[in-house]
């Protein structure tokens, strides 16, 4: 990862150079291996390198064409770099000695835009076309690596974290209301906002052209793949879904610095973490793999249908890899908030989960220790090779294809997998208002929490109208029944809320020096799980058939055959109430922020606060929604208000 910037002053004024000097150095801490800068008149481009990969040696960015008309920055690692090579008719000596950036370079100087539907990895960079006075910034199409833009009186600027804009005095800091109460009601980010209202961000799968009169204009260039047709017999996409998740694995290991895994006792870091190791043992390297585990001697929560501890499933398949060097690691030490502001110095965004991030940030320490260091994760499995299928049954449904739907729920009713019952209502759960869903639910004894009961954002702003539209509760409401409507609408709508995952990746790299890199994030393992026949996720009475089918040989059956997951943090109630003191004076302070007042039940959040419940006595099933999540999630947002606004008071 890099630090990438620039400003233009298509004012004409000057400026332009100082000014990208400074969000430069304000972007120090994302890559400080290597500065550079290139400026011309009202133009300004810099980077800030941090070598990750073996070719980044060999990085002298910004580059410029050989006719000076393109120059290029960019925070990239490609992997599929010798397809690209052949297509452009580069030698392999050249390209051994090529930095990604400059083959990225190459390609965008044979194709123009039209190089970006070709590129595989993640991406976010910026093209200035001297000739043409267009600034172009370009993202990766699930936004793997962040890129940010403000637009001045006169002038725009871009940086890879907010952190660089805000460098400059011009960019005010102030929060974006309307983003925080979209992420408060669980809800995605939307269109180019960010979490400050005057700062906005490429989206993902997105370019953004910038004119020399100040016209931005944004372009989607990633679209999905249709769907594929249905195969007799599935081997051959099963055969491809390998082969792509071998070469997505093999892409990861390139690296400056050792390889570490996370591992949970779940299937998708089974899988990377096997298939990893699998590959460096080929080339007699080791690897290390992290669990988290929870603390002994603590009441543990764990809700239905999940374990609380993964460490014995982990060690489990770590047994059949020799190359593997397996630690627990329970965060003894550690409480719930504890970090929260070196978090936000080094993201500048609300905390996701405080609770899983607790075990996470200490994971990141633990696999750092030099920069180049790598750690993967499959935290995207759910949405590729895992992908439980059922969503796909509503595809078929409300797509028209009846006979289909049929056939295939008829066998998910006689695997036992779904009840008549059951069928019925996630089936009609798109269409059904949410009262109802409530009612039927109470009728047949599975009350579940409703989208209010997770937040604490005020009745009002809940049932204010949105821009003339709907409500902010019903929006809300919308938002998730469409999500049951179809396997594709689900998987897209969660890819492209990644925004704080890469955030936070971008963060732990300057925090730790790790470099974390997902697998299941790559693009054509995305493309062709989209583009998979609906049936064959569901090919199995063990539900996710496409993993099963996939991955028989490699992942032990008591972890690939289990129907319960793990439950990640099962012992958050007791680092809460250790933790107890620091969050009643955190939510005490949130008073300061007028902006808190506004969208928060302040009184709700501190009373929820000071009565943190005693984890030996209290009911933590009853307790996990309001103090885990309603409590935690709010109290994330209120600090970060508390440091844009104020700072320490």
């Amino acid at each position: 990862m890099t630090g990438i910037c620039g400003v233009w002053r298509f004012d004409g004024q000057s400026g332009a150079a100082p000014a990208c000097d400074r969000i430069g150095r304000a972007l120090a801490i994302y890559g400080p291996d290597r500065a550079g800068s290139w400026a011309d008149g009202p133009i300004a481009l810099g980077c800030r390198l941090a070598r990750l990969l073996p070719e980044d040696r060999y990085d002298r960015q910004p580059l410029i064409s050989d006719d000076g008309r393109i120059v290029l920055v960019a925070d990239v690692r490609l992997d599929n770099r010798s397809e690209l090579a052949e297509a452009l008719d580069l030698a392999s000596g050249d390209l051994a000695q090529m930095a990604d950036a400059d083959l990225l370079l190459r390609t965008w100087l044979a194709w123009g835009p039209a190089a970006i539907d070709r590129l595989i990895g993640e991406f976010a960079f910026a093209v200035w076309d001297g000739d043409a006075q267009r600034l172009t910034l370009v993202r990766d199409f699930i936004g793997c690596r962040p890129l940010f833009y403000h637009q001045g009186d006169g002038w725009i600027g871009f940086a890879s974290m907010v952190k660089g804009l805000h460098a400059l005095p011009e960019v005010p800091i102030a929060a974006d209301k309307t983003t925080l109460q979209r992420y408060l009601a669980l809800l995605p980010m939307q269109g180019a906002g960010s979490f400050y209202e005057s700062i906005r961000r490429v989206e993902p799968g997105h370019f953004v052209e910038i004119a020399a009169d100040g016209r931005v204009n944004a372009v989607r260039w990633y679209r999905p793949p249709p769907l594929l047709p249905d195969l007799a017999d599935p081997s051959p996409y099963i055969a491809e879904v390998r082969e792509i998740f071998e070469r997505a694995v093999a892409a990861r290991l390139r690296a400056t610095g050792a390889i570490s895994c996370t591992l949970s006792g779940g299937l998708d870091s089974a899988a990377v973490t096997a298939t990893a190791a699998i590959q460096l043992a080929a080339a007699g390297r080791r690897l290390k793999a992290y669990t988290h585990t929870p603390m002994l001697g603590v009441p543990l929560q764990t809700p239905p249908n999940r374990f609380p501890n993964e460490g014995v499933l982990a060690a489990r398949l770590a047994a059949d890899h020799p190359i593997i060097d397996h630690v627990m690691v329970d965060s003894a030490a550690r409480s719930i908030g504890d970090d929260l502001d070196q978090r936000y110095y080094y993201n500048e965004i609300p905390a996701l989960n405080l609770c899983n991030e607790l075990w996470v940030s200490e994971i990141n320490k633990l696999a750092g220790g030099q920069r180049g260091n790598v750690l993967l994760t499959g935290a995207m499995g759910n949405l590729t090779i895992s992908n439980e299928g059922k969503h796909g049954l509503n595809s078929l449904f409300y797509g028209g294809r009846l006979l289909a739907w049929a056939r295939i729920a008829r066998r998910v009713v006689r695997s036992g997998s779904m009840s008549v019952l059951g069928l019925a209502f996630f089936t009609a759960l798109p269409i059904m208002p949410t009262a109802v869903q409530n009612a039927l639910q109470r009728l047949f004894g599975r009350p579940g929490p409703a989208v209010r009961d997770y937040t604490l954002v005020r009745a009002a702003v809940m049932d204010a109208p949105q821009t003339g539209r709907a409500t902010l509760a019903q929006e809300t409401e919308r938002f998730f029944n469409n999500l049951a409507r179809g396997r594709r609408e689900r998987i897209l709508s969660a890819l492209w809320q990644q925004e704080i995952l890469t955030i936070s990746y971008k963060g732990a790299l300057a925090r730790y020096g790790v470099d974390t890199r997902d697998p299941m994030s790559d693009r054509q393992l995305v493309d062709l799980c989209l583009a998979l026949p609906h049936a064959l996720f569901l090919h199995r009475e063990h539900g996710r058939g496409l993993y099963q089918l996939a991955f028989a040989d490699r992942i032990p059956a008591e972890i690939r055959l289990n129907q319960r997951r793990g439950s990640q943090g099962s012992d958050w109630a007791a680092r809460l109430y250790a933790a107890r003191e620091r969050i009643a004076d955190e939510a005490e302070r949130s008073s300061a922020s007028q902006t808190a007042n506004a969208l928060i039940d302040l009184d709700q959040l501190k009373w929820l606060a000071t009565t943190i419940p005693d984890p030996d006595t209290a009911d933590l099933d009853a307790a996990v929604v309001p103090y885990r999540y309603r409590l935690l999630r709010t109290l994330s947002v209120t600090h970060f208000l508390r440091r844009v606004e104020g700072g320490n008071h």
